[in-house]
């Protein structure tokens, strides 16, 4: 009878042990939240870099809702995709509680600035001060800006673009060039009225000889007609005697 009293204590006590050790490992792994009066636990697993939907149905495995709360500018991630979560992943929390989460709107839009009248050294400079590219660079006539400045840039200024977006620089090349239109054998009040209507001016006049001409009229032009020459150049003619 002594014995049998032993051997039903000494069970007991090993069941009692076994049963605390396997309650504890239990407890640890979130399995009896609900007797301390909680939810379950679940552990949080990382979203970011996914898509909306990706995270949402991850997180619905783990019997975790998604809240997202907004965009951030990020450089790193694609528009579109998470960039941040609370709780972090790694963490335990209650199943059924929303994991809130930011969604990247992509690099912060950069303004491209007004460089028309700068050296194209200076405006490369304020480019890439900007976190903006250089592309390539377009010349481009200009009857206000000096030849060798900046005229514009591709995209224009004041619009907003991504970062590292290539910008061309227009470079004026001066004033274009027009034909020098004829006047030959027109009389000097009319010649001068054609230059002027043209963007040119009358240069110098004097007198000369020719039988092929009528008296009075324009024999000989510098430069001679259709010559590409700036506006505002001289023309210089020779009037019949």
């Amino acid at each position: 009878m002594g014995r049998s009293m032993l051997v039903a204590f000494v069970t007991s006590v090993v069941t009692t042990v076994a049963t605390f050790a396997v309650l504890a490992v239990a407890d640890q792994r979130g399995m009896l939240d609900v007797f301390h009066g909680g939810r379950a636990a679940a552990d949080v697993p990382s979203i970011s870099g996914l898509s909306v939907e990706q995270a949402r149905e991850l997180l619905r495995s783990r019997d975790l809702l998604l809240m997202l709360q907004g965009r951030q500018a990020d450089r790193a991630v694609p528009a579109g995709r998470i960039v941040s979560q609370t709780p972090l992943a790694g963490s335990r929390t209650a199943r059924g509680i929303a994991v809130q989460a930011f969604v990247s709107a992509g690099p912060s839009a950069v303004a491209i600035p007004a460089l028309a009248g700068a050296r194209p050294d200076d405006a490369v400079e304020q480019l890439r001060n900007r976190g903006l590219a250089t592309g390539r660079r377009r010349d481009q006539p200009s009857d206000t800006i000096a030849a060798g400045l900046v005229i514009d840039m591709d995209p224009p200024a004041g619009r907003s673009v991504a970062p590292d977006t290539d910008v061309t620089l227009v470079v004026s090349t001066g004033r274009a060039q027009k034909p020098v239109p004829k006047v030959l054998g027109l009389r000097l009040a009319k010649a001068k009225k054609t230059l002027q209507d043209a963007g040119f001016t009358v240069g110098t006049t004097r007198t000369g000889s020719s039988d092929s001409y009528d008296e009075a009229v324009i024999i000989k032009q510098d430069p001679l007609a259709e010559t590409l020459a700036a506006p505002n150049t001289a023309v210089n003619l020779v009037i019949n005697e």
